[in-house]
């Protein structure tokens, strides 16, 4: 089995890039104030901020998200995950759906491995258990948990 999927980062992704700018102003206006030791620390997460808008940025515009699932693996935009290193695949959500790809030894599900199928979502997603359920790979559902 050798498919190929097109992907596209879930709307938690559009929604902390919304955020982040956010912050980013709100940084902004606290920086008029006069006091040194506050500027200084402002400025600091002020850089954050903007490092972390224009990473999501940048994975949002990313042109080449596919997803290829072969028979002991799969691979994500060029990350190769083999089937001995998942511990489970959540998917969170019901109307719209995203999947989260879970790590042996890991808590959390990595911005890398978390995606929703581009074109038909239902269909992609039952072939997706078929796989896991071949490879006896654990399909939940549920809220994938992921650090920013």
């Amino acid at each position: 089995m050798n498919k190929k999927y097109e992907i596209k980062i879930p709307k938690s992704g559009y929604i902390q890039v919304i955020s982040s700018i956010l912050t980013t102003y709100l940084l902004l206006l606290v920086l008029r104030k006069d006091d040194f030791l506050s500027v200084f620390f402002v400025i600091i997460l002020f850089l954050g901020s903007v490092i972390q808008v224009v990473m999501l940025l940048k994975r949002i515009l990313r042109k080449n998200s596919e997803l290829e699932i072969t028979e002991n693996a799969i691979k994500i935009n060029h990350i190769e995950v083999p089937i001995q290193k998942i511990e489970k695949i959540i998917i969170q959500g019901y109307f719209v759906q995203s999947i989260g790809i879970k790590l042996y030894g890991r808590k959390l599900v990595s911005r890398n491995l978390h995606f929703r199928f581009k074109n038909n979502e239902e269909g992609n997603i039952e072939e997706l258990k078929h796989w896991a359920r071949m490879n006896r790979i654990k399909v939940t559902s549920g809220k994938i948990y992921r650090w920013i």
